[in-house]
């Protein structure tokens, strides 16, 4: 069941909800206080605090006709499905934030009956986000920078403790009129600083990774198995997972022992070592089907890994199976 909250999508409320003034909804389906900031172009900001009383959804459509928008989601309390039309969905809770990037699109958010939900969202334009950090700009920020190009680009991360703090001041906040405006605006920069820092492929202390870097590497992996036959280079990667490439490096050495080049080597002449064992597909095919552009290359490759080359390996582990 939808509430006329759904109808803001068509521009009937634009008005009424761009104003400054928090809109209050009180019906069957749904109570809420919204507040829409719009402080220009290129900073927007909504604070909600929802409590369906039956299953609800409603689509939300961004006011501005740039190219893309960027947008940092935060939930003090509660939890929510958000579907952005033909690109992808991501799920929102108190533990999980996110930093997302999409073309002009229509956001449908789904939220169960009886959640307590507590929101803070700005959206922000490609130029406002370059100008705030400047020259500090993280690594993991750069997908997000890629003007001209509507590409879906979401990251997720654990809100710190500091702002979470920082979420639950503004939305609790008792200033009103442009006092209110005004802290809600440097509040937005804050917590981008502090997103910024947070996700920065600087090294922590002692060289641990933090939570979102463990995803990152991990998905790094699976990236690199998934490529074998068409390796992806160190920057491309770094790139699709959001990560400096030394962060990257330094991440595989940690969780997979080597560096991304070493682990993609290792694995494939681990694949290739079973598939010599268990098929009987030419050894041309087997480097071919690993990524190597040349038959020598494997061979001293596999020679150097296991100390005997593909076709003696082969040889042994058929004379082994013989005498079983």
């Amino acid at each position: 069941m939808q509430s006329e909250w759904t109808y803001i999508r068509d521009g009937h409320f634009r008005k009424y909800f761009d104003a400054s003034a928090p809109l209050y909804v009180n019906n069957e389906n749904v109570s809420a206080i919204i507040s829409n900031i719009e402080y220009n172009q290129e900073l927007q900001v909504r604070i909600a605090k929802i409590l369906p009383k039956r299953d609800f959804s409603a689509c939300y459509t961004s006011f501005r006709n740039e190219a893309c928008t960027i947008s940092g989601n935060f939930l003090l309390q509660g939890s929510l499905v958000a579907t952005v039309s033909g690109v992808g969905q991501f799920s929102l809770s108190a533990d999980r934030a996110n930093f997302v990037r999409y073309g002009p699109s229509t956001t449908k958010f789904q939220i169960a009956r009886g959640t307590d939900l507590q929101l803070l969202s700005y959206s922000i334009s490609e130029e406002f986000l370059a100008r705030a950090l400047e020259d500090d700009i993280p690594a993991t920020f750069l997908p997000f920078l890629k003007r001209s190009e509507p590409e879906f680009n979401l990251l997720e991360f654990r809100p710190t403790p500091e702002m979470r703090r920082l979420v639950r001041s503004v939305i609790s906040s008792p200033l009103v009129g442009t006092m209110r405006n005004l802290f809600i605006e440097g509040a937005v920069l804050q917590l981008l600083a502090l997103k910024a820092n947070f996700l920065s492929n600087q090294v922590s202390a002692g060289g641990m990774l933090n939570e979102y870097e463990v995803a990152s590497v991990q998905r790094a992996y699976k990236l690199l198995m998934g490529s074998l036959s068409t390796p992806l280079s160190l920057s491309d990667l770094a790139y699709k997972v959001n990560l400096g490439e030394k962060r990257l490096n330094s991440g595989f050495k940690k969780i997979f022992g080597g560096t991304v080049f070493e682990v993609y080597r290792n694995e494939r002449l681990e694949i290739a070592r079973k598939t010599i064992e268990q098929s009987d597909a030419s050894l041309s095919k087997i480097a071919q089907h690993i990524g190597y552009r040349h038959y020598n290359n494997f061979i001293s490759a596999f020679t150097r890994q296991f100390g005997v080359s593909p076709a003696k390996y082969r040889r042994h582990s058929r004379d082994n199976k013989n005498t079983e």
